[in-house]
Formats: structure tokens, sequence, C-alpha cells
């Protein structure tokens, strides 16, 4: 007689690493291997708990106003920008150099006031959504994409003689959030860094790949499991963006990160909408964002995003 053995419930544990079940070849050949010796563990800060839904209802009524405004605004900012494109390159008549680099220093004005314009639009976007943002999950390349934007912000480094270099991941590792996108928190990261570091200083930008436990710690005791070191594998990136500039006083490394905030006594010009705007696209593809960073050391921002499984 051939006797059924019964499934326990040890026997369908899954691990928390993998989703899978402990006994199974998927488990097995993703958790049970060794680990490389530059294997890196990621742990955001932990971050005060702020209501902001109710800070967003509370200034939902100032907010709209200048939404609509700003939509207002799209289409002249266009015809005045194309009008004075056509004027600078002689295509209206001939100009002198100094009427072109007036209509130069009007183009770049219209640029900055249309960034605001685009700026304000995908914040209220993001605030509207509270934190159900659409977006397409797509797995994106990270290499690839950091090196256009780090490409994209190269002449303005140059131009400050600020050293910048890129340092790519290893591998060719992906995470999931469209490459716009991805390209668009990283942006507002390397601008800021350019922007408030002085002359001949420093940014790098640099990315890894790393394990980041996302689960409650409560989870590997729920489930009676002692997790070991080769046991996690790389499931996230880590983008970094380092600067040399005057760096951020600690009680406001978290404030830095809501919207229309500005660091007090800030000589840059700015409307505090790029961090609040990198932030809100990292949390809605389940990232995480933060800054560590003292008086006169210099800031590194760090982004973590979730690799596709």
């Amino acid at each position: 007689m051939t006797v059924k053995k019964t499934q326990t419930k040890a026997d369908r544990i899954e691990c928390p690493t993998s989703n899978q079940p402990m006994d199974s070849e998927p488990y097995a050949s993703r958790c049970s291997t060794e680990v490389a010796p530059d294997f890196v563990e990621v742990h955001p800060p932990c971050k005060k708990t702020k209501d902001e839904a109710a800070g967003d209802s509370e200034t939902e009524s100032n907010f709209l106003p200048l939404v609509s405004a700003a939509h207002e605004f799209k289409t002249p900012l266009v015809v005045m920008l194309g009008y004075a494109d056509l004027l600078r390159n002689g295509h209206l008549g001939s100009v002198n150099d100094r009427q072109r680099q007036v209509l130069g220093e009007i183009q770049e004005s219209a640029e900055r006031l249309q960034k605001v314009i685009q700026g304000m639009l995908l914040l209220y976007e993001l605030r509207a959504a509270r934190g159900h943002f659409r977006s397409r999950w797509e797995a994106t390349e990270v290499n690839q994409n950091l090196k256009e934007i780090f490409a994209f912000w190269a002449p303005a480094a140059k131009q400050k003689s600020i050293t910048y270099d890129f340092h790519p991941a290893r591998g060719n590792p992906r995470v999931c959030v469209e490459a716009l996108q991805l390209q668009h928190i990283v942006s507002n990261l390397i601008e800021n860094a350019l922007k408030f570091t002085p002359a001949h200083g420093k940014v790098t930008v640099s990315a890894m790949p790393c394990f980041w436990e996302r689960r409650q710690a409560q989870t590997e005791f729920l489930f009676k499991f002692d997790r070991k070191e080769n046991r996690k594998i790389e499931n996230a990136v880590r983008i970094d963006v380092i600067d040399t500039g005057p760096g951020i006083p600690p009680d406001h490394h978290e404030d830095i990160f809501f919207d229309f905030v500005q660091l007090p006594g800030a000589s840059s010009q700015g409307t505090g909408l790029g961090l609040a705007i990198a932030r809100r696209l990292t949390e809605a593809h389940g990232g995480a964002i933060w800054v560590e960073s003292d008086e006169g050391r210099g800031s590194r921002f760090s982004l973590l995003l979730a690799q596709p499984k």
C-alpha cells in the first residue's frame, strides 16, 4: 500500500525574495547560490509620516488657477519662441551681434518659463493621481538612459569647469519605469547638482545593482524563516548623483522633496518643483528617493528602483 504524503503548511512556505516555494527548483536556482563579493544591500532612510492628502486638498483651491493659467500660457510661449528663433537666425532680416544677443536672452527666458509651466502641469497630474499615477511599467535599460541624460548636461558642466563623471552599472540592469520618466527624474537631480556646485567642483553620476528589502520586517517572523546572506538577490538599481556643493542641513533633508519648497537663503532662482516632481514620479513607480548631506560637505541624492521580476 502506498502512503500519500500530506503537504504541510511548512512545506508551502514561500521565499520572501523570489516568491517561490522553498522546495521548488526556481527557488533553488535563484536564492540558494552564492552571492558575488561585491553584492550591495541598500536601506533607504525611514521617512516621517506626513498626511499629504490633507495638505494637497487645503491648497487645491489656490493651485487650480495656476494650472489654468499655465495652460493658457503654453500656446503664446510657443509662438514667442518661434518668432525669436526666426529673428535670431536672420530669416526675417539681418540682425547685428547685440540684437542677436538680446534675442538669445529672450529665448532663454521663454524656455525657462516654458519649463516651469510643464513642471506645474506634471505636478498637478501627479497630485491629482493621489498615488495612482497611470503609467506603463515597462522595463527600461538603466545605463543607456543615464548615458543620454548625462550627455545632455555635459555642456552645462563644461561651462562651469565642473569635473563631470559617469560610472555605469555593471552588466545591463533594467528597472520598472518608463525611459522618459527615468530621464526626467535623473535630469532634475543632475540639474540641481550642477546648479549648486561651484566652478571647478565635481559632479558624479553612478548606478549599481543592489538588494532592496521591500517587505516589512515582520514578514520573516511570520514565515518563521531566517534569511541567510547568500539567499538575497539583486532586485533593484541604485542611482546616485553626488556633488561638491554647499550641502543641505539635516533638518531639510525631507522638506526639499515637497511641493514648492526651497532652502532658506538659496541664492539660485527656482520654483521648488524639480525635486517634488522627482519624488512623486519615483514613488508612483514604487521607488524611493532621498538625500545624504551635511553643510559644507556636498550632497548625495539617491534613487532606488526595482528591477523587473
